[in-house]
């Protein structure tokens, strides 16, 4: 841990002894409204709007180019909810400090889709997922898309502490366990390995397969807590037109107590397959099927939904449409979560 703190510590000198030039400001963003409806639920207002803008700066540097970027995410009261990285590229991969872009949220689910997840328009009710809760604290963080010209990609961050906090500069978050040893530090990593590149099988239609792993862990911040642990494996196939995905993941809840009834983990499997009729309309089949795994009853419950999902660009206006259906909804039998969702975004 002390040679962790370290470099921690010489990689947090190199960004401030960056020698400084002039540089460059951009903004992108998209702006997104949708319709929502759910047959099962008496609901209220079923519009919905979101504006995200991401502010990003970049300039030379003797070690590479430093980028620093920091994205609303619909947030505009304040800048608390604001994500914020400061990166610097080099030969060897990229090197960052921030508050978001965490290796094992951004592989959560990767099977391919045309619109949205599965449960990604609030069928279901899933309060749990694999590197869920990493994004939002402090990390030092780590990427290299094409490892030593393998094709092999990587993603690492390590958290000092995960407790939701964006320190400012020269700040510093309040210690969250009792002692130091369990201030819940966290780490994740994600790595994509292309089959392109292999001997016999990169000439094949089997040459378009990634193959990406991905896990996750965190201290517990109660002594003999249950600790935060998680893996998924994702295999995603290409064949023209048509994309085919599978992922499994397993993951356990970060314990509060060590009671027996927090002895809870979770086993995913999920399945997307997209076909483009075209260069703008796109269809997809996706489902997940959770199954939540109580230890002190010694019972399992399987939340499943599945949902049809249609795409339709035209210039850099996207509409998006998923018919979602879930049974068990909440790990609860007999409870059904349906949703519609019509979604207009643009991006500029």
């Amino acid at each position: 841990m002390k040679q962790l703190k370290s470099i921690v510590a010489v990689v947090a000198g190199l960004f401030a002894f960056t020698s400084v030039q002039a540089g460059e400001l951009s903004v992108t963003g998209s702006m997104q409204a949708t319709y929502q409806s759910q047959p099962e639920a008496v609901t209220g207002n079923s519009l919905g709007m979101n504006t995200d803008l991401t502010f990003s700066g970049s300039t030379d540097t003797d070690f590479g180019t430093a980028t620093w970027t920091m994205a609303t995410d619909g947030t505009f009261l304040g800048e608390s909810g604001a994500d914020h990285t400061f990166k610097v590229a080099t030969d060897m991969g990229t090197i960052g400090i921030g508050n978001s872009g965490d290796a094992a949220n951004a592989v959560d689910d990767i099977t391919p889709s045309a619109f949205e997840e599965a449960n990604g328009s609030g069928s279901g009710a899933y309060t749990e997922d694999f590197g869920s809760g990493m994004d939002g604290s402090m990390s030092l963080n780590y990427a290299n898309g094409d490892l030593f010209g393998t094709g092999v990609s990587v993603a690492y961050n390590y958290y000092p502490q995960l407790d939701a906090k964006t320190n400012n500069e020269k700040g510093a978050s309040a210690n969250t366990g009792t002692k130091s040893e369990n201030a819940s530090s966290a780490q994740s990593v994600n790595v994509g390995l292309p089959l392109a590149g292999l001997p016999i099988v990169g000439n094949t239609p089997l040459g378009g397969m990634k193959i990406t792993a991905g896990y996750n862990e965190s201290d517990a911040r109660t002594v003999n807590g249950t600790a935060k642990r998680g893996g998924t494996v994702a295999v995603n196939l290409p064949v023209g037109p048509l994309s085919v995905g599978f992922q499994k993941k397993a993951y356990q809840p970060l314990g509060a107590t060590v009671s027996e009834a927090n002895k809870v983990f979770y086993k995913d499997d999920i399945i997307g397959v997209a076909y483009a009729m075209n260069d703008d309309f796109a269809i997809s089949y996706n489902v997940i099927e959770s199954v939540k795994h109580l230890h002190s009853a010694g019972t399992t419950v399987e939340q499943e939904s599945k949902a049809i999902n249609f795409a339709y660009t035209v210039g850099g206006l996207t509409l998006g449409v998923q018919d979602a259906k879930t049974s068990n909804s909440g790990y609860v039998l007999n409870t059904d979560k349906d949703s519609r969702t019509i979604s207009v975004k643009t991006a500029f």
